[in-house]
């Protein structure tokens, strides 16, 4: 996730713990958390990321 996320232009702003706090070039006041985990993300985790990163299912697809 966090790869596709950069693909995007975001990048890792710092870590925090097991999670990738993330924010977006050129777009102040955005961020997103990622888990830093091996095992998959759950649905609900998944879509709230997506959401917070204005990001739809199909587009994550293509990225990762």
């Amino acid at each position: 996730m966090i790869n596709a996320l950069k693909k995007k232009g975001w990048y890792v702003d710092r870590t925090s713990g097991s999670h990738a706090i993330m924010r977006e070039e050129g777009r102040a006041g955005t961020m997103v958390v990622v888990p830093i985990h091996t095992k998959p993300l759950k649905p609900g985790t998944l879509d709230h990321i997506l959401k917070a990163a204005g990001l739809s299912g199909e587009e994550i697809r293509e990225l990762l």
